[in-house]
């Protein structure tokens, strides 16, 4: 699909406000009790249809419209997460993503300080899922960013842990609270010796420093198995809950 197509779709969603989040609950894996959910965008289409975002997200990422389209998500985000809280689930805390390319805005920092106090959502209650991307053209002042970040009290998990960029030196030098090991390994942990090897000795060695680990894309009791077998703290997948829109996230929130 070419670039024009996913800016025209991109201006569209922006225009008529054809966006929506849906909300995919992560769960502690030994008690299966929601422990967080993840926001996630879809688009509306001119027919109706929910679909995922990708196309609009990408184009985002070439222009400015990406502090526009990520201030959206995250406004919303916290107004939903506020609302579930306040009618008692405020032991559930709510993960959003931040493009890398946030990190290289000066300003980011004092508009997710104003949305946190706009939406009065608890800020300690917040994780904020980033990619090692992030990292990786100024190390410095996105330390600088994530010290800052953390002390208004939000939380740092890295997204896809041991894709694209990764280097064991990020979990030694930055200040991370969690990490996620992607799909792509948990599928295939239970049959496959390389990817138990992989999936066993990032959780070990998250451990070891003190950092929490979420699985991604369980989908099978073997998958759930194997990481209970080796202590992974949360799971996030179709085996205990697909993503919904936030009416229905409420609904099980109250029944879980």
């Amino acid at each position: 699909m070419s670039d024009s197509v996913g800016q025209r779709a991109l201006d569209r969603a922006l225009d008529e406000k054809d966006l929506l989040l849906v909300y995919q609950p992560i769960h502690v894996t030994t008690t299966r009790k929601v422990h967080s959910v993840e926001a996630l965008l879809r688009q509306r289409r001119e027919s109706g249809e929910i679909r995922e975002a990708s196309v609009i997200t990408a184009a985002a990422e070439l222009g400015p419209e990406l502090y526009a389209l990520d201030s959206w998500v995250v406004h919303q985000a916290y107004k939903d997460a506020a609302h579930w809280h306040s009618h008692g689930s405020t032991d559930v805390r709510l993960n959003v993503n931040l493009s890398p390319r946030e990190f290289k805005n000066t300003k980011m920092l004092d508009r997710l300080r104003g949305l946190v106090t706009g939406c009065g959502i608890d800020s300690k209650k917040i994780n904020l899922e980033i990619t090692e991307t992030s990292f990786i053209a100024k190390p410095d002042e996105t330390m600088k960013c994530l010290q800052e970040l953390k002390k208004l009290g939000l939380s740092i998990w890295l997204d896809d842990f041991g894709t694209g960029h990764s280097s064991i030196t990020h979990l030694q030098k930055f200040p991370v609270d969690g990490l996620k090991i992607p799909k792509e390994f948990i599928e295939d942990a239970p049959a496959d010796e390389r990817s138990r090897a992989i999936t066993r000795h990032l959780i070990e060695m998250a451990h070891d420093l003190g950092i929490k680990v979420t699985a991604e894309g369980v989908e099978t009791e073997e998958q759930l198995q194997f990481l209970l077998d080796h202590d992974c703290d949360f799971i996030q997948g179709f085996l205990f809950s697909k993503p919904m829109p936030v009416k229905e996230l409420g609904k099980f929130l109250a029944a879980h």
